[in-house]
């Protein structure tokens, strides 16, 4: 009978990830600094404050893909290391949850702890036995980048990392994921536990059953961005493909550090956490001055 309920949260899972893949591919390539897209001169107003130049949204991003690669699968690339990735995950996870006992410690915070280091222990599991697949996936999807063939199907991208880089190159970018997820399930546990076990909702007032995952998992996704922007460099970045000529990929190599002092000296340590509306170019890419149907006014008015 506790089957099903786990079941049926893992076709959620795979349904939910199949969804959003469009969006994921756009969000890998504008992570590594892909834009083929040239930013748009946008004058003040509510919405661009002092105005400037900016990259069009995630829509026309994705509609351009679309019409270079002249098929709609290409919003699809690497969905089949990525649906694979959260079935391995989802049934890792629960195993490992399966094999560490509860404390029967009826003390609120050896409790907490043992809860928390039970959740800890099974994410960082699912990390490093679905991390392989995650590498695959965002070469899969930086291949459009150079439209490198050998990495334009499942199989062929396990031959060229084998090839290129061995077993260790399934895991470029191990470290910062686990970073990043088991520190934001860290967060989200010890949370639940506390509010469940010290009776917070009483205690503070509240009238109704707190729920603390979604606010904490949307706070942690904000705080821990850099590492998910870090751990996908990594991945991607010296093995051999096109992407790693790009810009705004050079100084993010060899360590996680190395990546992230590179990503704080250039201010890109957000780069692709805006999708769904238009993205601030950085300056060096105003090269071209607005035309007169770009924002006349704004030239008069400087």
């Amino acid at each position: 009978m506790e089957s099903f309920p786990k079941r049926h949260e893992l076709a959620i899972n795979c349904v939910y990830t199949a969804m959003l893949q469009p969006v994921n591919v756009a969000k890998v390539l504008i992570q590594v600094g892909y834009e083929p897209l040239p930013p748009v001169y946008r004058g003040p107003s509510m919405f661009f404050f002092a105005g400037g130049f900016y990259y069009p949204n995630i829509f026309k991003y994705m509609q351009y893909l679309k019409d270079k690669e002249g098929t709609i699968f290409v919003l699809y690339r690497g969905i089949v290391p990525r649906l694979c990735g959260t079935v391995l995950s989802n049934t890792v996870r629960n195993e490992v949850l399966g094999l560490i006992p509860k404390t029967e410690s009826r003390c609120p915070p050896e409790q907490i702890a043992n809860e928390v280091g039970r959740q800890c222990a099974a994410t960082a599991a699912a990390v490093i036995a679905s991390h392989p697949l995650l590498v695959i996936t965002n070469r899969m999807i930086v291949a459009i980048v150079g439209s490198e063939d050998k990495y334009s199907s499942f199989l062929g991208a396990i031959g060229s990392i084998l090839t290129d880089q061995g077993v260790l190159g399934f895991y470029s970018g191990i470290v910062p994921h686990l970073l990043c997820e088991v520190s934001g399930r860290a967060m989200e546990v010890l949370l639940e536990e506390l509010f469940e076990k010290c009776d917070l909702n009483r205690k503070l007032g509240l009238p109704f059953e707190s729920k603390t995952a979604l606010p904490v998992s949307s706070l942690h996704s904000f705080l821990s961005y850099p590492l998910q922007l870090t751990t996908t460099i990594m991945s991607v970045n010296n093995c051999g493909m096109a992407v790693s000529e790009l810009p705004v990929m050079q100084g993010t190599s060899p360590g996680m550090v190395a990546c992230l002092k590179g990503l704080w000296n250039t201010g890109s340590l957000k780069r692709g956490s805006n999708l769904m509306f238009t993205r601030k170019a950085p300056s060096q890419t105003w090269h071209t001055p607005p035309t007169e149907t770009e924002g006349p006014e704004a030239i008069k008015e400087e």
